[in-house]
């Protein structure tokens, strides 16, 4: 996330205690306080703030508690012996698939040639 400088808070943190670094709160229209150190800032100095978030994709499949998933798929990948390669013709191609178009559109098939390592795609 990048931070742009107001003043001399850094606008990424500037919902956070000056001093101890915890999250403040709006206990009144006047003043947002730190909960643990009790330190105060006039609510009209964070009034027009923007709150911005980068998420990672390994973030969100940590904070969900999904395990990595390969781009390669390698780890997933299943051989199918009816697909030839376009390449070099070898019978047999490891395949995985994925969801790349709109949910009412089929899956794309990505395949992978262990012969010759050409990659080739089929939308189904």
């Amino acid at each position: 996330m990048m931070a742009t400088k107001i003043g001399s808070v850094n606008q990424s943190d500037f919902m956070f205690c000056e001093i101890c670094g915890t999250i403040l709160s709006f206990d009144s229209r006047l003043y947002v306080r730190c909960p643990l150190c009790k330190f105060k800032k006039k609510a009209t100095d964070v009034a027009k703030m923007e709150i911005k978030y980068t998420v990672s994709e390994e973030q969100i499949r940590r904070e969900l508690g999904l395990s990595s998933i390969e781009v390669s798929g390698e780890s997933s990948r299943s051989m199918d012996y009816n697909v030839r390669c376009p390449k070099c013709s070898n019978k047999g191609v490891y395949y995985h698939t994925q969801q790349t178009r709109s949910a009412d559109e089929g899956q794309t098939m990505f395949y992978n040639c262990p012969n010759c390592g050409y990659n080739f795609t089929d939308n189904t």
